[in-house]
């Protein structure tokens, strides 16, 4: 079953966008899955990829719009039972001078100025390292969604971008890579929307309508049984304080209402106070200051049997 990430993913692959952006987007993916590679050939850039339709996306780019040769490896994982595509850009050094990217891709390396000026152009960037390296958990387990890359300096970029679409991120250490993670499901939705994984958002927030619901329930059902076991507390304790008159003086002794609340309590062991107070047409406050007395009473007659 396809997953979360991968649906937006597929869903995202389906936009058209403008040249600037194009390129936006394609120096993101090139800092989160580009490696660069050295053969006798020549030197490669190499993006990896498990998602058919993302690397469909680059290949596309890279021969159609930069006209640039390239192809397209596949892997199969008989264990995982899925397939890794690897994009083979021919001429690195010529790729990386079209998206002007200069300096170690893995480290100080970070994507011209021109690239994000443009509001369209800083959401491409999101959108392409989300293609690239990012995630988005089912919204039946949690509210996560990460951009793993190698580059610090890359991570920060990413931040500042967030920051000024005001989206709320963080970012981890997290063994060679940076990681950018949002968990709030808000901040989540309000990024989806922006890099257009609209489907995917109504997906999301259906599970969030179900989720909240199941939550509405279990509080309400929780509540009652607090509610049911406060009753039958209450009602075992005055039970016990009658049986207690019962046994030391009789409840013949008590005074006429508080005889007729006891008697009340004794026929309707398991009525509430306001079934109680209905049954002997008083107040709520009436009948639990009878109760209270009976209960008074009953430990007055106890204490007398102490030592």
């Amino acid at each position: 079953m396809e997953s979360f990430s991968a649906s937006a993913k597929n869903e995202i692959c389906q936009l058209s966008q403008d040249d600037c952006c194009v390129m936006a987007e394609l120096c993101a993916i090139t800092f989160v899955c580009g490696n660069l590679s050295i053969n006798s050939s020549g030197v490669h850039l190499l993006y990896n990829t498990e998602n058919k339709a993302v690397a469909k996306r680059i290949f596309d780019t890279l021969t159609r719009v930069l006209k640039l040769e390239a192809e397209v490896l596949i892997k199969e994982n008989q264990l995982k039972k899925i397939n890794t595509y690897t994009v083979v850009a021919k001429d690195a050094p010529l790729l990386l001078a079209a998206l002007g990217i200069e300096g170690n891709l893995l480290t100080d390396a970070t994507p011209p100025g021109y690239l994000t000026e443009k509001e369209c152009c800083k959401i491409a960037m999101l959108r392409g390292a989300f293609l690239g390296g990012g995630t988005v958990s089912s919204p039946k387990k949690n509210y996560h969604f990460e951009f793993v890359v190698n580059s610090e300096s890359f991570s920060r970029l990413l931040c500042s971008i967030l920051e000024y679409f005001q989206i709320k991120a963080k970012t981890i250490h997290r063994k060679q890579n940076y990681v950018v993670y949002l968990n709030e499901g808000d901040s989540i939705v309000s990024l989806l929307a922006l890099i257009g994984a609209h489907t995917s958002i109504l997906n999301l927030e259906n599970v969030r309508i179900l989720k909240e619901m199941r939550n509405n329930v279990n509080r309400a059902v929780n509540c009652e049984t607090a509610n049911i076991n406060k009753t039958v507390n209450a009602a075992m304790a005055q039970l016990q304080s009658i049986h207690i008159i019962e046994q030391k003086t009789g409840i013949e002794k008590l005074s006429d209402s508080l005889r007729e609340a006891a008697i009340l309590r004794l026929e309707n062991p398991e009525a509430t106070l306001q079934e109680l107070c209905e049954l002997g047409g008083t107040t709520k406050s009436g009948m639990n200051h009878r109760l209270r007395k009976i209960k008074q009473i009953a430990e007055s007659l106890s204490k007398e049997d102490l030592p």
